[in-house]
């Protein structure tokens, strides 16, 4: 408020010398601009099952909702509308049919994916980020690589025992997790390297049938990458109960 004061001072004593004496000087105050607002991110149109075993499809939005059929992973449905009663919900439109899915980023994700499936025997399957390309390496692993120079590979062994090192000799660990692939645990080892991210997991998925899947990066943000390529990888095994 003092400064108002002034500034209504200096315009009456001009208007007061009428003309005389040394005009005051024009007050000029600050234009301000309003930032714009953020736009608000778009709401997703399609859900994505990544559940390897699916996900019931239930007439509403409720684990005691009866259920209407089993959606399997890698589908695609429209999303209708969405509820976050009973742990969340995405009520989805399927070909025939209108019910309601699970929206728990475990089961289901709005992203874009891909599926690939392997032959031969011991065939496993995974999706993986739409975009991203494969290819089969001289060593014999697949690779699938990703924007930024990410890369996440796959080696298949009849035992852990013939699968190759997954990182170079002498490389110390930096952090050891448990993780669940498709119902088996083993340990996700994050190894100390000088730059970027360079993670692992070895394991046997069933006789005869081993896997190490390895993932680099430029950056630890490849971590999140590899945690959804193991939540959906999947081969030969008595599948469990979709859920939920």
């Amino acid at each position: 408020m003092p400064r108002r004061f002034g500034v209504v001072v200096v315009v009456a004593a001009a208007a007061a010398l009428g003309g005389c004496g040394t005009p005051a000087p024009a007050v000029h105050h600050p234009q301000v601009s309003a930032s714009p607002s953020p736009s608000p991110s778009p709401k997703p149109t399609s859900v994505t099952i990544i559940a390897p075993d699916g996900v019931n499809f239930r007439s509403s939005p409720s684990t005691t909702a009866s259920v209407l059929g089993v959606v399997a992973q890698g589908v695609t449905l429209a999303i209708v509308s969405e509820t976050s009663a009973g742990g969340g919900w995405w009520e989805v439109r399927g070909s025939t049919a209108t019910g309601w899915v699970t929206s728990n980023p475990e089961y289901v994700s709005t992203g874009s994916f891909q599926t690939y499936q392997s032959g031969g025997t011991g065939g496993w399957s995974v999706l993986y980020p739409a975009g991203w390309q494969f290819a089969q390496q001289s060593t014999g692993a697949l690779a699938f690589n990703g924007p930024g120079s990410q890369t996440i590979s796959v080696t298949q062994a009849s035992t852990t025992a013939q699968l190759p090192a997954a990182a170079p000799s002498g490389t110390g660990e930096k952090d050891v997790a448990a993780v669940d692939i498709y119902g088996v645990t083993t340990s996700l080892v994050t190894f100390a390297v000088s730059s970027g991210y360079l993670a692992a997991v070895a394991f046997q998925a069933a006789p005869g049938l081993a896997f190490l899947i390895v993932a680099k990066g430029p950056s630890a943000a490849s971590a999140a990458s590899f945690q959804l390529f193991l939540s959906t990888f999947k081969f030969p095994l008595p599948a469990a109960s979709p859920t939920p």
